[in-house]
């Protein structure tokens, strides 16, 4: 060995091997009290000492002193064992490589685990010691395929459209009816049954729909779902609900089954069938959920219905068709939708149930009786710039009304209100918001008399307030007969 190696750890180009001969020389020679010891150069480093192992030591324990390191051995100067000492080493050997194999295997398995409950989601991001567990979406066969088929195929006779045509026949018309250049307006409208002696059929559909055809002359035509047209008679209508009944003279076709709207739950599965754009898309069905019950949604003569709002696409000319559930009954009659860039999804229906009493009264009398009205049509003042600085500025309610019109047959006709004049207070009480004025509407009777506070505002920003006496009058539900033809220039108080 090179004594000019001073790094004992370090292995030398040539290592010096002891042959067996040599090595039973030295044993012979050796004493147990005269141990040789090497040089310091020699001597192992501290942290790699060399301790021969012990009797009672097993000689394959894997913590044995022969599993000193390599180089380390490689540069002792201590004779080597005896022939049986090597094979013990060689079981020694063979007894760490097994046990380091199997450290290897329970090291790997542990880290795959480990890996396996801290593996990254889908999006790369590594999860942490807890996760959400989602199990598998169980069937709902009314919402697959199958189901919207079944749906489909059940509710689609029942449903029809509903057709306004100008005066003035066209020869090449079918049924005798007014050419498609006549058309003057289009919606849909559900089969809901037969009178009693099976000589109509009646037809739901939306006020808004069939409420010009007095008015203007338009014939109406039903179509059903066979392209079939029917001439129909205007039953009676509700603005206030919009909604409306047709009748024709056919029998024998499929009335819709009417579910208990009041049961509906948000997030439920609903469809929807109409004619968007009118009968040359006839019969579209569409699907979505319903996004809200009882939404209040304000008409434009003051009067706020509650509807369900869902996401179904419905487009203008669904308007009196059908909404249906999963299990394909009609739970409401689609009546408007939010149509603007800001807005997509909302669409709205009347309820089945809210609307039973009503369809049942226009049948029997063509229209809603003893349901009391004022006659006007009002809007926020909140929702007028003008109007809304001069009840700020004046301490007026916050609820504050503004008269935009005034029906023929209106309680406030004969009393001092004019149109652009403010309700402020009903009975004494401030309209602190408009359900104060409804309120007292909706709990009164044909018949009741009302004390309304009204303020007038004048070029100067003066107001003048007076109470007028108004008695509720019974609302037939056609505003078309109700509104006077009195406008309101917006513009008049403010000197523009």
């Amino acid at each position: 060995m090179d004594e000019n190696n001073i790094f004992p750890n370090q292995e030398t180009n040539t290592p010096e091997i002891n042959t067996p001969v040599e090595a039973e020389a030295t044993e012979a020679k050796a004493e147990p009290k005269n141990e040789y010891t090497p040089p310091w150069y020699q001597q192992p480093s501290p942290h790699h000492s060399y301790t021969p192992p012990r009797e009672s030591e097993s000689a394959y324990s894997p913590y044995s002193s022969q599993q000193s390191y390599s180089s380390y051995q490689q540069t002792q100067t201590t004779p080597p064992p005896e022939e049986p000492q090597k094979k013990k080493n060689k079981g020694k050997k063979l007894l760490a490589v097994f046990l380091s194999v199997v450290v290897v295997l329970c090291a790997v398995l542990g880290a795959f685990l480990i890996r396996d409950n801290n593996k990254p989601d889908d999006n790369g991001k590594p999860q942490g010691d807890a996760q959400l567990q989602i199990e598998d979406s169980k069937d709902v066969p009314a919402v697959d395929s199958e189901g919207a088929v079944s749906v489909y195929e059940n509710v689609s006779p029942s449903c029809v459209g509903v057709i306004l045509y100008s005066t003035g026949n066209s020869l090449f018309s079918p049924n005798h009816s007014a050419g498609t250049s006549n058309i003057a307006g289009q919606g849909s409208g559900i089969i809901m049954g037969e009178n009693k002696d099976s000589t109509r059929t009646y037809i739901i559909t939306c006020a808004h729909v069939i409420a010009s055809a007095s008015s203007s002359g338009y014939k109406v035509v039903v179509q059903d779902h066979n392209g079939e047209q029917y001439d129909a008679t205007v039953v009676g209508f509700d603005s206030k609900t919009d909604l409306g009944v047709l009748s024709i003279a056919e029998t024998g076709l499929k009335a819709a089954s009417f579910g208990d709207s009041s049961k509906l739950r948000i997030g439920e599965t609903v469809y929807a069938i109409g004619n968007p754009g009118g009968t040359e898309f006839f019969g579209s069905f569409t699907r979505g959920m319903v996004s809200a019950i009882d939404r209040s949604v304000s008409s434009e003569i003051g009067y706020d219905m509650k509807c369900i709002q869902h996401d179904a696409a419905i487009n203008p000319g669904n308007s009196g068709g059908a909404l249906i559930n999963a299990a394909g009954q009609i739970i409401g009659i689609n009546s408007s939708k939010i149509a603007s860039t800001e807005y997509e999804g909302m669409g709205f229906a009347i309820p089945v149930t809210s609307a039973q009493d009503i369809i049942n009264d226009i049948i029997a009398n063509g229209y809603v009786t003893n349901r009391p009205k004022l006659g006007i049509k009002y809007y926020p003042a909140s929702n007028y710039q003008q109007y809304a600085m001069v009840v700020q500025i004046k301490g007026l309610p916050a609820g504050s009304l503004i008269i935009a019109e005034i029906g023929s047959d209106s309680a406030f006709k004969g009393t001092k209100a004019e149109v652009g004049d403010l309700i402020v207070a009903v009975n004494g009480e401030k309209m602190t918001t408009a359900d104060v004025l409804l309120d007292k509407i909706e709990n009164g009777n044909v018949g009741d008399k009302l004390t309304i506070t009204l303020c007038r505002i004048n070029q100067n920003y003066e107001i003048d307030e007076f109470d007028v006496t108004v008695t509720l009058v019974e609302d037939t539900g056609n505003s078309e007969e109700m509104m006077t033809t009195t406008t309101f220039d917006w513009n008049q108080f403010f000197g523009y």
